[in-house]
Formats: C-alpha cells, sequence, structure tokens
C-alpha cells in the first residue's frame, strides 16, 4: 500500500475553507486565542475550518499541529505533553514539535517511525497575549503581525473577553463597522443618541478601513453628539476609540463557514482603576449591548453576506468599502484577477 509522503519538519500552510465563499484572504495573521489558555496540557480548538491542537514545548514556546491523531484519529488536545512531546491519549504515540512521530509503544523498541504518522504542523506567534497563526504560503516571507500600533503600548489597565457567535465572518465584521444602528438596535441602554449620522469620514489606507463619525439630533451641534473611531484591518482586526480614555481592540477569526470567535479587549488609561473600568465596559458591551447586535445579524439575509443583496446608503460606506478590500483580498487567495487590474 502507498503511504502518503511528508517532508520531515515543514511548516504546513493552512487550506482554505472548504468551499469557502469568498475564500479567506491568505499570507497574513490571525488571531486564534489567547496565549494563556494554552499551558501544561493541549488545548484542542477549531479556527479557519480545521481542528487545531495548540501546547507548549519544552523550552515553552506554543506548538500548532492538526488536532486529529493520523493513527486512529483522536483528538490530540485530550492527551498530554510529556518530555516535550506531545503524547495522543489513545494509544500513547508520541510527536515531537516538527511533527514527527518519536514513539509507537505497541511497536519494538528500536522501530524507527513512519513518516505518514507525522502531524501537520503550522507557524504559530505569541504577541500581546494572543497566539497567531500564518495562514499562506509556507515558503513566503512572513508579513507583520497586523496589530494596531495606536493601541496603548501594555495591557496593564486592559480587560478580555471571547465568544463565538454562528455567523460568518463578513456578516460579523459588518454589524461591528455599523454606527447608524446604535440610537435604533441599543436604545433601551443607550438613551438620548441622536441619529444623524453627520459627520461621517472614511478613508482606505492599505489593508486597512478607517472610519469616524458622530451621532447626533438635528441642531445639537458636533460638541453634544457621540462620536467614535472605528478602523477594520484584514484580514478581520477593529480599533475601537470612544473619547479619551476608552480604547478597543476586536479580532474576529472564523471558526468555520458559519461561525466567528470574537476576541476584545478594553483599555481604559487611568491609575489605579483603568483596569476595573475596562472589565466594567467590556461586561456592559457583551452582557447588555452585543446581544441585540447578535439578534439583529442572525435575522439578516441572505445567509452568505453579499452587499449587491443589499440597498447601502451614505451611513453605510464603511461596510461598502471593507467588503471591496475584503474581495480584493479573496480574489488575490484564489488566484483570480480583480476587476479593477485591468482598467
Amino acid at each position: 500500500m502507498n503511504m502518503p509522503q511528508r517532508t520531515r519538519g515543514e511548516r504546513h500552510a493552512l487550506p482554505m475553507l472548504e468551499g469557502a465563499a469568498p475564500p479567506l484572504p491568505r499570507d497574513v495573521w490571525y488571531p486564534i486565542a489567547p496565549a494563556r489558555h494554552v499551558r501544561e496540557r493541549p488545548r484542542t480548538m477549531r479556527r479557519l475550518g480545521r481542528s487545531l491542537v495548540l501546547w507548549r514545548n519544552a523550552a515553552g514556546e506554543i506548538v500548532a499541529h492538526d488536532a486529529r491523531c493520523p493513527h486512529r484519529g483522536a483528538d490530540l488536545g485530550l492527551g498530554r505533553v510529556v518530555a516535550g512531546e506531545l503524547v495522543c491519549p489513545y494509544h500513547g504515540f508520541r510527536f515531537g514539535t516538527d511533527g514527527e512521530c518519536t514513539a509507537m509503544p505497541c511497536e519494538p523498541e528500536g522501530k524507527p517511525s513512519r513518516r505518514d504518522l507525522s502531524i501537520r504542523r503550522y507557524d504559530v506567534r505569541e504577541h500581546r497575549g494572543l497566539v497567531w497563526l500564518w495562514h499562506g504560503d509556507a515558503a513566503a516571507e512572513r508579513a507583520p503581525l497586523p496589530w494596531f500600533a495606536e493601541l496603548p503600548e501594555t495591557d496593564r489597565h486592559a480587560w478580555d473577553h471571547e465568544t463565538v457567535w454562528p455567523l460568518p465572518q463578513l456578516r460579523v465584521m459588518e454589524g461591528m463597522l455599523d454606527m447608524h444602528h446604535v440610537p435604533f438596535a441599543h436604545g433601551r441602554y443607550l438613551r438620548g443618541l441622536g441619529t444623524r449620522l453627520d459627520p461621517y469620514e472614511v478613508t482606505v489606507e492599505g489593508n486597512t478601513v478607517r472610519t469616524f463619525g458622530t451621532l447626533q439630533r438635528p441642531g445639537d451641534g458636533l460638541k453634544r453628539g457621540f462620536s467614535a473611531r472605528i478602523d477594520a484591518r484584514l484580514p478581520g482586526l477593529l480599533l475601537l476609540r470612544f473619547g479619551a480614555r476608552l480604547w478597543g481592540f476586536v479580532a474576529c477569526t472564523p471558526v468555520d463557514r458559519e461561525a466567528t470567535w470574537i476576541f476584545a479587549r478594553y483599555f481604559v488609561e487611568l491609575p489605579v482603576v483603568g483596569k476595573l473600568l475596562a472589565a466594567l465596559s467590556l461586561w456592559t458591551e457583551f452582557a447588555l449591548v452585543q446581544p441585540d447586535d447578535r439578534r439583529m445579524l442572525m435575522s439578516t439575509s441572505p445567509r452568505v453576506p453579499d452587499v449587491r443583496e443589499h440597498k447601502l446608503v451614505r451611513a453605510d460606506l464603511g461596510i461598502a468599502q471593507w467588503h471591496k478590500l475584503f474581495s480584493r483580498a479573496a480574489r488575490d487567495a484564489a488566484g483570480v484577477a480583480s476587476p479593477d487590474q485591468n482598467t
């Protein structure tokens, strides 16, 4: 029987989501989990349409592999780490950092391992408390991590929250970029907000859509309105700015075609009470405000986001520009020429 061959120690590119429409942007880093969740024991999670196991090797570095044991398909996240190697919980097969099988307890001592028993390894980095996974060509030069340099330099006054919504990533990003829904969808909590989004400024800089807007009531003037800055960056990251003290970072990473992992971190740059205020702000956001957004987005059709099915207005310009940016990156990922390349 012919066994598939795999180069030893090779780090593999992550395949696109099977049947994804559109395909995901490639050659970019995706945040996939808080680094603090990867400790002594391995941890399995589903991201980008694939089950991954994260664990720490003997040097304390985070390693990512396919979570499925090639022997009999057991979840390696149910196993353990022994002497810097990942041990399958089912039959005790062991795997090194490079993904090679180093031990088969059922076989005679000294028998060499088989190449078809290796597990696929993915390139990951740890930065600002998050695990970032490279999605793209394994041989490509790595792009910089897409962190927002404008955010506070430390997480001293920050608090985190994460959740999973049963919605495609593009639909979640639409909701995150939408300002003019606030007085309607969240009016029971945020009373007195104006409905007119004016001014509303949208610019595109490289892989980032930058927006700034003010919700005001007619005649109130700009100083009495509610202003916010919302920037969206590929592959699905957001920078939020509300007032002088409150910053936010949000990551929206596909679990698969039908679900999105959402990670949020709020910063309140105040001594002593900053972390507490960040925690309270984030709790309010996800306990009271975001459930309304989730309900509205769940009701939206078509299920697969397609702006051609909607009649956008001026206040939707940020969403329109995000779709344009994302679609261009998706066409590049699929190897399809962009329509504007011939103009």
